[in-house]
């Protein structure tokens, strides 16, 4: 439901915020004093068109904001926030519109920016806006058949049909695949012969891409590394003058001479120790064998990389995949080995489904038959008490008993249409011109849905159009009946109406420092008597205008009786 909404700089408002609750609020107040302009800016956060023309003299922008709670159980706006990677923590989200004097004008919900078509996707499973038919969602054909498939409790039935549905399409889509033509399968089955035996022979392991170019490097480096073996060891052990030789005569020079002298002593037995471990390297180093790197070693370890590296760039795949890519060609290999058996018994389970199908899809075509009659009944009940006592609900149900009819919901149309006069024919919700003939007819509806709806927020706007005495009380009995399961926002003149409000919010226009601006408040008690005797007794408000509305508060409280819940 909508509980914040901040305009700023919007035709005559300067700035407003207005909270709202739960059940029905009303607002009241003389025509021209800006009521129609909350709705514009409701439109807005809907996805409306925007004209630089609503930008407040001498701003430079435009600015509605409302903050929006949703339940998590209300699947529709769920779903389209977590289309748009909002993930709700406290079951609140905020859309922002922003309308620039210059520029392109920006849309942000929940702090992200976003399209105009997301924004009106996620705002029509939100909020209504009678009397306006692109925010009005029972005026989207669309949207009939699961309107009436909630009436009707018969969503699981529906959801379980959607699941078969989608399982004959998928076995569907496997026949098809199989039964290319003998052709195509041939050809194809040829190719995939080819591949297979191609990486078969190629004989190429996990890691052996590496492991040769490792082992490449290695005897690439072969003559150089016996060089510096063979003139180390000559250095340090072979030739005449080779360290070991010449470091063990010092030792014993320096042992002789340092007779008595333990220090000196000490370090003759360190380079004792040092020569012992270049006698240990010597010997390690003559045990190394260097792998004779010959020129057709070298080659066949060269072309055996080149031929990894051409199957990676043909199959487009790295070498250490080739396993897992092999086995999927083996796999589709073997399916089209085997796809005449597999089409003969797909062919029988595909018989079979449609056989199931049909069934489900006439069971619940008589459920949404029984159904349409009798919200048709309520809904066209609804409209004799808003004084359209001659026109009538029709709901109009297409059937098909063919296979090829089917869809993901069943082989049903549904269609909600009007007879405005006996002996008309039934006109589309969406074709119905009147403003207020619209409101009455969605609020016979909505009145009837109150239970299955799952819309949060009403918005009804010329909802007392051509109505007045004991209809206007239908009308206002009506719409608190709906604000027990939904918000209900209701721009009215009739203080018939106004009196069944929770709460009353009131519009007034004033001029300060030379610039007309508009004002809404929120009206106490008796402020509220004040306001409903206004609209009562217009500028003479008299202690018996005063009276009369605040018992005209008291009644509605007491006379108010909601429909038995079904």
């Amino acid at each position: 439901m909508l509980t914040t909404l901040i305009i700023k700089d919007f035709a005559i408002i300067s700035e407003l915020e207005l909270t709202f609750d739960e059940g029905m609020s009303v607002l009241t107040g003389e025509t021209g004093a800006g009521k129609s302009i909350i709705v514009s800016a409701l439109k807005l956060l809907l996805g409306a068109k925007s004209s630089t023309d609503i930008i407040r003299t001498g701003a430079d922008e435009a600015v509605v904001e409302g903050m929006f709670t949703v339940d998590h159980s209300h699947a529709p706006a769920m779903a389209m926030l977590r289309a748009i990677g909002i993930d709700l923590d406290d079951d609140e989200f905020v859309v922002r519109r922003v309308i620039p004097r210059k520029g392109r004008g920006r849309i942000y919900i929940g702090g992200t920016l976003q399209t105009i078509s997301t924004l009106r996707d996620l705002m029509r499973t939100v909020i209504d806006i009678s009397g306006q038919h692109e925010h009005v969602s029972l005026l989207d054909d669309a949207k009939h058949l699961a309107i009436l498939d909630r009436y009707a409790c018969i969503e699981h039935l529906v959801e379980d049909f959607s699941r078969q549905f989608s399982g004959y399409n998928a076995i569907r889509k496997e026949r098809d695949t199989l039964a290319a033509s003998l052709e195509e399968r041939t050809r194809r089955l040829d190719f995939l012969n080819y591949q297979i035996e191609e990486l078969q022979n190629a004989h190429i392991t996990p890691g052996e891409a590496d492991d040769v170019a490792n082992e490449l490097r290695c005897l690439s480096n072969a003559e150089t590394l016996q060089n510096a073996i063979d003139s180390t060891l000559a250095d340090l052990y072979d030739d005449e003058h080779a360290v070991v030789s010449r470091l063990g005569s010092h030792i014993n020079e320096i042992r002789r001479a340092a007779s008595g002298q333990p220090s000196v002593l000490a370090l003759a037995d360190a380079l004792s120790e040092a020569m012992t471990a270049i006698e240990d390297v010597v010997h390690d180093l003559r045990r190394i064998q260097v792998e004779d790197a010959s020129p057709a070693k070298l080659e066949a370890l060269q072309n055996r990389l080149s031929a990894i590296d051409k199957i990676e760039r043909k199959y487009h795949v790295k070498a250490d995949q080739i396993p897992d890519f092999l086995a999927q060609l083996e796999a589709e290999q073997k399916t089209l080995v085997l796809s005449d058996e597999r089409i003969a018994e797909l062919d029988a389970q595909l018989a079979q489904k449609q056989k199931e199908l049909l069934e489900l899809a006439s069971e619940l075509s008589k459920y949404r038959q029984s159904a349409a009659l009798k919200l048709s009944a309520e809904a066209t009940e609804g409209l004799h008490l808003l004084a359209m006592e001659n026109a009538s609900i029709d709901i109009q149900c297409s059937s098909s008993s063919s296979f090829d009819d089917l869809r993901s919901t069943g082989a049903d149309d549904i269609r909600f249409l009007l007879c405005p006069n006996p002996g008309e024919s039934p006109r589309p919700l969406a074709k119905i011109a009147s403003g207020g003939e619209l409101s009455r007819v969605l609020l016979a509806l909505k009145r009837a849905l109150v239970e299955k709806d799952d819309v949060a927020c009403y918005v009804f706007d010329e909802v007392d159009t051509g109505i007045g005495g004991l209809t206007a009380t239908h009308v206002a009995n009506m719409l608190k009946e709906v604000s027990r399961c939904h918000q209900v926002l209701c721009i009215t003149h009739l203080a018939s109406i106004a009196s069944y409000a929770d709460a009353h919010f009131r519009v007034s226009k004033s001029v300060v420092n030379d610039r007309t601006q508009s004002k809404i408040s929120l009206l106490n008690e008796s402020e509220r008597v004040e306001e409903i005797a206004r609209m009562l007794g217009g500028t003479s408000i008299t202690a018996k205008t005063l009276d009369h509305a605040a018992e005209m508060i008291a009644q509605a409280r007491d006379s108010f009786t909601p429909k038995p819940k079904s």
